[in-house]
């Protein structure tokens, strides 16, 4: 059987979504498998070529693929979206009837409000620390200003992800729905340089390398949903971001220690899924916006009647 015959029997959702799970609880299995055989303690050193991780690599490469696969094999309908309109992709996630994606997105806004305060309290003691020893020789590099703005940069997320819900019942104006999706973009932006920050100082410990993708990851695919809005479209590479974010969010969360990170991990994960969930089919099958859409042949036909 073809792939391009998939969505004929399963729903092409439930195919991206399967794909998607499936990927990340295989890679999370891996993950644990490699922490505990790939790494010398007691300085967490990574062994050179070792099987867990030459097998997790491959395994990333073939999810990858099959996601590729996925987004180069899905229908798009072109059509336009009402009477008298072009294809606008503003409207791509627009459907009063499905009460999934809005919860999903909800249930990923919470999750980055709960990572602000989680985030306010560890900057605040760095920061004050920080304030303890600047007098002193060797004070510390890190000051929390970094921690702080990616608490503020949240709570703009949590924002943005509850515009993103409320839009899938009532779109607003032309654009909007790009600048909510953008707010979780910059919470990514910043989050990137802090656990860049915390976790890379030292090139030897590769352990780190999972956060890094997921969080480039997540980041791109928050660019892409603004991209829906604001005719900067990638349909096709927004599903396949969706896919790796959920995949990369699994694997960084295998033996993560830090509450905040699995928060925002969360909410990616979730966001992405909701995409998942709404957009094939809404690709296949845009929803109709206004009045109904009808051949430009009806109103031409009527207009010779009346000059007859």
């Amino acid at each position: 059987m073809k792939i391009t015959e998939l969505p004929d029997r399963f729903p092409r959702r439930i195919v991206w979504l399967a794909c998607a799970l499936g990927g990340a609880a295989l890679t999370a299995v891996l993950r644990v498998i490699q922490r505990a055989t790939a790494f010398e303690e007691p300085l967490g050193l990574a062994v050179p070529f070792a099987p867990a991780s030459v097998i997790l690599v491959c395994a990333l490469a073939i999810i990858g693929a099959a996601l590729l696969t996925l987004a180069a094999t899905q229908p798009i309908n072109k059509r336009p979206w009402a009477k008298g309109q072009a294809h606008r992709w503003d409207m791509a996630f627009l459907d009063r009837e499905d009460k999934i994606y809005p919860v999903l997105l909800v249930a990923a806004a919470f999750l980055a409000l709960a990572a602000v305060p989680v985030l306010f309290i560890k900057g605040a003691g760095q920061l004050k620390l920080w304030l303890d020893l600047a007098g002193l020789d060797g004070q510390p590099s890190d000051n929390g200003i970094l921690v702080l703005l990616t608490a503020a940069t949240a709570a703009l997320a949590f924002l943005g992800l509850q515009q993103m819900a409320r839009e899938s019942f009532r779109p607003g104006k032309r654009g909007r729905g790009g600048f909510s999706a953008s707010l979780p973009a910059i919470t990514g932006c910043i989050w990137l340089m802090e656990s860049f920050r915390a976790h890379a100082s030292d090139p030897v410990l590769w352990d780190y390398a999972p956060q890094l993708l997921a969080i480039t990851a997540g980041m791109l695919f928050y660019l892409d949903c603004a991209g829906m809005s604001t005719g900067a479209a990638r349909p096709r590479r927004l599903l396949w971001l969706a896919g790796a974010v959920i995949v990369l969010s699994a694997l960084s969360a295998v033996g993560c220690r830090e509450i905040s990170d699995l928060l925002l991990l969360g909410t990616q994960a979730l966001t992405a899924a909701a995409v998942l969930w709404r957009l094939p089919p809404n690709l296949e099958n845009p929803p109709v916006v206004g009045q109904p859409y009808e051949p430009m042949q009806e109103p031409l036909q009527e207009e010779e009647s009346t000059h007859e």
